[in-house]
C-alpha cells in the first residue's frame, strides 16, 4: 500500500504541467504514487503527460481517457488508488514540496479520515493566504464547508465505504462530493500552513454562457439532497444539511456568482430561481439552529427584495474594482 496517492485530471493544460508536476514529483513524502488522467486532451498535454511518467516509472501511473469532465477522470483514478489517503490536485495549479508530507504525518498522529491544509490563491503575482479553521465536530464539516477536494486528503476506506464519488457531466462536482462525504468523516483536522497554491485568472466578469453554468449549483444541491435521503441519512442530519445547503446557495456561493453576470435579465432570474430552490426545499430555513452571528442575521431576514438589492450591490462592486 502507497502512503498517499495524489489524483491529477488534466485537459489541455500543457502551459500549467511542468509546474504543477514538478510540485509533485519531488515531494518529501516517500512512497507515494501520482495518478494522471489525460481526460481527451486535445493540446501538448498528452506528450508532457508522456514524457513525466517515462522519467518516472515507479511513481507516476498515467491514464488516457476521452473527454468527460474532471468529475469523471477523478473518478476513474479512484478505481485504481492504491494509497491509504488520496488526494486531489488541478493541473493548473501546484503544492509546497512538504504539502503530502505534513498532511499524512497529521493523519497518522490524529487517526484522521481527512485531513485539510490552508492555501494560498495566487492572482497577478499575488498570494493570498485562506486560513481554515478547525473541524471539531461534525457540525463544523457542515458550518465551514471548503469543498475543494484539492487542500485534503481522504482516508481511502472511507470512500470503500460511502462509496461516494464526483457527479460526471456537470460542474460544482466538488459541492456534491464533500457534502455527501461528511456523514463518514469522523476525524478531521487542519495543517494550518499555505500548502497548496490555486492559481486563478483575473477576469471576473461572466459573460451569458458563464452565467448559465453558475445555474447548474441547482442539480447538484438538489443531487445532496436526494443523496441524504436515499441513504437513509435526511433525519439525523436535517439541521446540518440545511445549513449546508443555504449557506451554498445564499452566502458563499451562489449570489456572489449571480452578482458577477453581466446581464442584469440574467441576474434576475437566477437570484428568483435560487429563493425558489430554498424555499421548497428548506422552508422553514430561517429557524435553522446554526444560523448566528451577522451572516444567520443575514439569511434570516432575506427575502425577495434585499436578494436583488445584495445581488445588485455586489454588482456594482465588481464593476468598480474592474475598473
Amino acid at each position: 500500500m502507497k502512503t498517499v496517492s495524489i489524483i491529477v485530471p488534466v485537459y489541455n493544460a500543457e502551459k500549467y504541467l511542468d509546474r504543477c508536476l514538478n510540485s509533485l514529483v519531488h515531494q518529501t513524502l516517500q512512497d507515494i504514487e501520482i495518478i494522471l488522467v489525460n481526460d481527451g486532451s486535445t493540446d501538448g498535454s498528452a506528450a508532457i503527460l508522456q514524457k513525466y511518467a517515462e522519467q518516472h516509472p515507479g511513481l507516476i501511473r498515467l491514464f488516457h481517457k476521452e473527454n468527460g469532465g474532471q468529475g469523471s477522470a477523478r473518478n476513474l483514478a479512484l478505481e485504481y488508488a492504491d494509497g491509504e489517503y488520496i488526494g486531489c490536485v488541478d493541473a493548473d495549479d501546484a503544492v509546497a514540496l512538504d504539502m503530502f508530507e505534513k498532511m499524512y504525518q497529521m493523519a497518522k498522529e490524529k487517526n484522521c479520515d481527512a485531513v485539510a491544509c490552508d492555501t494560498y490563491t495566487v492572482r497577478d503575482g499575488r498570494k493570498d493566504y485562506a486560513a481554515f479553521g478547525d473541524y471539531n465536530a461534525k457540525a463544523d464539516m457542515f458550518k465551514n464547508a471548503w469543498v475543494s477536494p484539492c487542500n485534503k486528503i481522504i482516508k481511502r476506506s472511507v470512500y470503500a465505504q460511502s462509496k461516494v464519488r464526483f457527479p460526471e457531466g456537470c460542474i460544482y462536482e466538488d459541492t456534491a462530493w464533500f457534502g455527501e462525504l461528511i456523514p463518514y468523516l469522523n476525524v478531521m483536522k487542519t495543517v494550518h500552513e499555505p500548502l497548496y497554491y490555486r492559481y486563478v485568472n483575473k477576469n471576473s466578469t461572466m459573460t451569458a454562457a458563464q452565467g448559465m453554468r453558475t445555474a447548474q449549483i441547482f442539480p447538484v444541491m438538489n443531487h445532496v439532497v436526494a443523496y441524504y435521503k436515499q441513504s437513509g441519512l435526511y433525519d439525523a442530519y436535517y439541521a446540518e444539511l440545511e445549513y449546508f445547503y443555504i449557506r451554498i446557495l445564499l452566502l458563499s456561493s451562489l449570489l456572489k456568482r449571480i452578482a458577477k453576470i453581466h446581464d442584469r435579465a440574467l441576474r434576475s432570474e437566477y437570484t428568483n430561481q435560487t429563493l425558489q430552490e430554498v424555499y421548497e426545499k428548506f422552508p422553514d430555513f430561517r429557524r435553522n439552529k446554526y444560523l448566528k452571528g451577522a451572516k444567520g442575521l443575514y439569511i434570516k431576514h432575506i427575502n425577495r427584495l434585499s436578494a436583488h438589492l445584495a445581488v445588485t450591490i455586489m454588482h456594482l462592486k465588481y464593476k468598480s474594482q474592474r475598473g
